[in-house]
């Protein structure tokens, strides 16, 4: 599937207005993530297109560079993109490191945390507790969609579910071996993702052969 050069730049703008933050090759995965998820077909793109929208954005202060890091893209503060502030969001990744998912939902989670106040120390607990679970879902799933949503409830509390398909398992030898329970997966870095989680649950759902995680976090008041 071949793209214009303005087609490209809207999806450009659509990641940046998303609260997308990476380098040009992000962005280049990111497009490619989206197409084949939306069309199950490879875009066709000239290598130096991604970069050269992006140096253009940033000319027009439409995006930015990042403060952290110059070769990182990001939403510039005044720019026409900005998307109205909302207490929840709900999208598809696909489950290959390829693709840059944990990037992907790490900047666009941090963008969704600071939009809705949330003070920096915490943002950084919610991040590497929610990378932490997107990491598995790629890491045990079958590279397939991976379902991230979150959402800032009413009653001050942060709520994150995540959904993906599993690749083929044993899963008789991994509960042997410690990393699943009847009702809850130990996978990789669940102390971790306990500790910064006041309630947390990952579930295998056999019949459907998929992994479920749902964690929460009490917010300061």
């Amino acid at each position: 599937m071949s793209f214009s050069l303005g087609e490209i730049e809207a999806r450009i703008r659509e990641l940046l207005a998303n609260g997308l933050t990476g380098n040009s090759q992000d962005f280049h995965a990111w497009i490619r993530m989206d197409t084949l998820r939306k069309f199950r077909e490879e875009p066709i793109l000239a290598p130096d297109w991604v970069p050269k929208i992006l140096d253009d954005l940033v000319a027009s202060k439409e995006a930015a560079k990042s403060k952290l890091d110059p070769r990182e893209y990001t939403l510039a503060p005044d720019s026409s993109l900005r998307k109205k502030t909302t207490k929840n969001e709900e999208y598809l990744v696909l489950g290959r490191t390829e693709f840059q998912p944990m990037q992907y939902v790490r900047s666009r989670m941090e963008s969704f945390l600071r939009a809705n106040g949330i003070n920096e120390d915490l943002i950084v607990d919610l991040t590497i507790g929610s990378i932490e679970a997107v990491e598995n879902a790629v890491k045990y799933g079958d590279g397939g969609t991976v379902e991230v949503a979150y959402s800032i409830e009413k009653s001050g509390i942060f709520k994150i579910r995540l959904v993906n398909n599993l690749r083929e398992l044993n899963i008789e030898e991994d509960i042997e071996r410690g990393k699943f329970s009847s009702t809850a997966t130990l996978m990789r870095g669940m102390m971790v993702m306990q500790k910064l989680f006041d309630k947390m649950d990952l579930e295998i759902l056999e019949d459907k052969r998929q992994a479920l995680f749902m964690a929460e976090k009490n917010l300061p008041k």
